[in-house]
């Protein structure tokens, strides 16, 4: 096997690791960014990740080639190239730096999945409570009188606003 595709491998892992670690800080400060309100900041923000992404369609397209390139050198089809597959057959440098850059990727993914899903969760709160807002808003002076013609209570047209889900 051509060790130089590897190597081109083990680069463009590289680079798309820096790529994800940018988008991970983007994420980080699109949290604060939700939590102060400042949505003019969050569409700069998000324009960044877009083009961002871009770029990992490209370096994730040119990964695709070269692990077709690796597996036509092996003879083997190009879904059955793995990081772990490859180790037993590389070097131990080259089998080292493929499995630290497959390391370093899942850590960085599994870090930008728990940051989006804090920022998920963050804007549901916020649409709930803008949701909520507007609720009593366009609820307050629609409940009409608390009494009835006959004196009684109009308890049908009452709302309890605190059994609303928060």
């Amino acid at each position: 096997m051509d060790t130089n595709s590897v190597k081109k491998l083990t680069e463009i892992l590289d680079k798309e690791a820096s790529i994800y670690e940018a988008i991970l800080k983007l994420s980080r400060e699109k949290t604060d960014i939700i939590v102060n309100g400042k949505v003019n900041e969050l569409e700069g923000i998000t324009k960044v990740e877009q083009s961002m992404i871009l770029q990992l369609g490209k370096l994730e397209n040119e990964r695709e080639r070269i692990v077709e390139e690796i597996a036509a050198q092996l003879g083997i089809p190009a879904e059955e190239v793995t990081v772990s597959r490859l180790e037993k057959m590389l070097p131990k440098d080259q089998s080292a730096e493929l499995k630290d850059c497959q390391q370093k990727m899942t850590d960085i993914i599994n870090d930008l999945r728990h940051t989006n899903d804090v920022n998920s969760k963050l804007i549901k709160n916020s649409l709930d409570y803008i949701d909520f807002s507007v609720n009593i808003l366009t609820n307050a002076g629609s409940s009409g009188d608390i009494y009835g013609k006959s004196g009684q209570s109009n308890d049908s047209k009452q709302r309890n606003f605190f059994d609303v889900k928060l």
